[in-house]
């Protein structure tokens, strides 16, 4: 019987040399925690770290914003920067979960346009264009659904390289009154799918390496199980025995 004597030997380790089973301990949860991570990672979507600025991001930081009804005068489709500068400049509009009150707690109605021009420091974004004016125009499609038309006019080095919300077509402004210089206070829920994430492959890859790191930690592990049973042999006297 090897168990036995091995099972001993384990014994007297933890009985006199309680640091090092510490560390025989720790090893062991080490090995646990990272074939756990694998597992994870392996079965769920991971947001990729290398990624600083998606859409929702760039949402979360409108969100902070107030956005106002324009004057009639004012030009949804093209920027007012120098033509020079608006070269260099992209429109896109897409279809995001912003929704807008007043302070008071009422909603736009269907079809109101909102506008708001900034700089991309102020959203939080950065580049050699961060000074550069952010010209945004937002059309209330569906108020029930929580969805709206956002049109946004930037350079595009701003503009994020991430997965893109679904392409949407600005429409013609409401027949409702709108009061120029009333604004709205907007709210944004961020949307999952439109965070950075690592795809299948980077994924694969960092589960395989945990699960390798895991596989080592057990190994050292056995062997510090067994250099105890070699190095610590069960005791001959009737009281060092189990």
């Amino acid at each position: 019987m090897v168990i036995c004597p091995l099972l001993v030997s384990l014994r007297v380790c933890l009985e006199r040399h309680p640091p090092l089973v510490t560390f025989f301990f720790c090893l062991l949860s080490l090995a646990v925690a990272f074939g756990s991570f694998a597992a994870y990672i392996q079965s769920h979507e991971v947001p990729n770290p290398d990624v600083k600025e998606d859409w929702n991001s760039l949402l979360t930081s409108l969100a902070h914003l107030m956005f106002c009804i324009p004057n009639k005068t004012h030009k949804d489709t093209s920027p007012s920067s120098p033509s020079t500068a608006a070269e260099s400049h992209t429109t896109v509009s897409v279809l995001v979960g912003l929704t807008f009150e007043l302070q008071n707690g009422t909603d736009p109605p269907n079809g109101t346009h909102l506008a708001l021009t900034v700089t991309g420091k102020e959203l939080g974004l950065k580049g050699p264009d961060a000074q550069e004016p952010v010209h945004l125009v937002i059309a209330i499609t569906n108020p029930l659904a929580h969805e709206s038309c956002l049109s946004i006019i930037a350079p595009s080095s701003l503009l994020p390289k991430t997965r893109q919300p679904p392409k949407c077509v600005m429409g013609e402004r409401g027949t409702h009154p709108e009061e120029p210089g009333l604004c709205y206070r907007s709210h944004y829920q961020a949307n999952p799918a439109l965070s950075g994430m690592l795809d299948q492959v980077d994924r694969a890859l960092c589960s395989q390496r945990l699960l390798l790191t895991s596989a080592f930690l057990l190994c050292l592990c056995a062997m510090m199980c067994c250099m105890a049973g070699l190095c610590y042999p069960a005791p001959r006297d009737k009281r060092g025995r189990i």
